[in-house]
């Protein structure tokens, strides 16, 4: 079993010691209630650098949520701004002229948020710290140039139901612990209910994708949730890459 005390100090160690490296003052993340923003908020408070946090909600959040996400900046002492992004995706909206589906509406949240995340970075001088676990990365479920859009990344290489340890090492609410997962893209929304499995049963496979090849993980685990793992995983690999330039130069 992992020791997440000693876990939750490295990347508390990895934070600042970036922080420190690149002469920015401090820290601005978007924190929307849920776990995964609150984890990575306890830790950036826990380097003892400015953290500014932007509660980005639209006419689709959970009030409960941004009531979560006030008490967490006020327990954890750190700086904080409400900003509805509702009047951003109206107007964007009535320029397209034509109403968007669940998916793009989504991902125009996400790069709205991004937006006003990197412009109060600069407003600042700090560094956007990306939420995005492992679980999400490789399975894809986040948009590029949007949630997953920032300078540095501490939890990044954890699975979900690792965070949910880890949330209890910093003692993060119990009601933020439990509450089921979600990015308050639509109404309704979970993020289990979209990628139709629960992360337990998820990270079951991730864990042994890294070594297992498809067809040895369908003979150990339901085929169908295998199939949906590397499906995902296939299809949404460029999401961890930068994009390939071409080259000019030699044969």
């Amino acid at each position: 079993m992992k020791n997440y005390s000693q876990i939750s100090l490295k990347l508390t160690e990895f934070l600042a010691s970036y922080l420190e490296k690149s002469g920015a003052k401090g820290f601005v993340l978007g924190v929307s209630g849920g776990l995964d923003s609150a984890v990575v908020a306890a830790l950036c408070a826990r380097t003892g650098f400015e953290t500014h946090a932007l509660l980005m909600p639209t006419k689709y959040s959970n009030e409960r949520n941004l009531s979560d996400a006030l008490k967490l900046c006020e327990d954890l002492k750190i700086t904080h701004k409400i900003i509805e992004i509702q009047p951003i995706l109206d107007s964007f909206t009535a320029q397209i002229g034509e109403p968007l589906s669940n998916l793009r509406m989504g991902n125009l949240s996400a790069r709205a948020r991004m937006c006003l995340l990197y412009d109060y970075s600069a407003k600042v001088n700090a560094l956007v710290v990306g939420t995005s676990n492992k679980s999400e990365r490789l399975l894809g479920y986040g948009t590029i140039y949007g949630d997953m859009a920032c300078a540095l990344n501490p939890i990044g290489e954890l699975f979900k139901t690792e965070i949910y340890e880890l949330a209890k090492e910093l003692g993060i609410d119990e009601k933020i612990i439990v509450k089921a997962p979600s990015a308050d893209l639509w109404q309704g929304q979970s993020d289990e209910a979209d990628i139709g499995y629960s992360y337990e049963r998820l990270d079951e496979v991730l864990r042994l994708a890294q070594s297992k090849s498809e067809a040895e993980l369908a003979s150990e685990f339901d085929p169908k949730l295998v199939a949906t793992v590397f499906s995902r995983m296939r299809a949404n690999k460029f999401k961890l890459s930068l994009p390939p330039i071409a080259s000019v130069n030699g044969e």
